[in-house]
């Protein structure tokens, strides 16, 4: 009996892991139903049963921007990754719009028909957003920014999105701005109205910013 408990404990975590996966994601929705304004936030690495620290500083900071900007604003939750944290997948394209399209069909929870709307990332979201701005054909999805990351740029391949603007984010004192920074300096050269805006401060969102990149855009 031994060896077979043995074998069956085994093969626990696996059973656990694709349990989760399989568990439908409840997306929280902020702010009114008659917003002015509509937004995708796709969270970073985060564990299945709570929020980090960083991400409830963001929810408060998210909270506070859907009151003030009259926002509506969606909360999927990426599905569960090797790693045992949610997260967003996009090793390929495949994978990528996979992952967005399950994010986007989540967000019918938080309103109906085809609004234009904004898809914010932060740190594996905010990779998952620089991957999605080469790769969307959605469009509805107008504006893309990406917070608390950086990513890569091949010129020789990628192209600035014809119909989404793009925008980065990140604070002075995040481990990742040296990189976010060279990333800037190359896309400041391609892409038609890009913004990199820098605020004091590591590894979160910040009010300030994203209240000046989420105003409408000027005519």
């Amino acid at each position: 009996m031994r060896p077979l408990f043995s074998f069956i404990l085994s093969f626990l975590p696996a059973m656990v892991a694709t349990i989760a996966a399989a568990k439908p994601s409840q997306t929280e929705c902020l702010g009114p139903t008659q917003a002015k304004g509509y937004v995708i936030y796709l969270h970073g690495f985060t564990p299945p049963e709570q929020k980090t620290n960083e991400e409830g500083d963001n929810l408060e900071v998210l909270e506070r921007l859907a009151k003030d900007l009259s926002l509506r604003i969606a909360l999927p939750r990426g599905p569960l990754c090797p790693s045992g944290k949610l997260c967003w997948p996009a090793g390929d394209k495949n994978e990528l719009l996979q992952s967005f399209a399950k994010a986007r069909t989540e967000t019918q929870a938080c309103w109906a028909g085809t609004p234009e709307y904004t898809l914010l990332g932060f740190s594996n979201g905010g990779y998952f957003a620089l991957k999605l701005y080469k790769a969307h054909s959605d469009p509805q999805l107008t504006r893309i920014i990406a917070s608390g990351s950086a990513g890569t740029w091949d010129e020789k391949v990628d192209r600035p999105h014809p119909t989404s603007s793009f925008a980065m984010m990140i604070g002075q004192q995040d481990i990742t701005m040296k990189k976010a920074s060279q990333l800037a300096n190359q896309l400041r050269k391609i892409i038609p109205g890009f913004r990199f805006e820098k605020f004091p401060g590591a590894h979160r969102l910040d009010y300030k910013t994203l209240s000046r990149l989420l105003q409408p855009a000027k005519p």
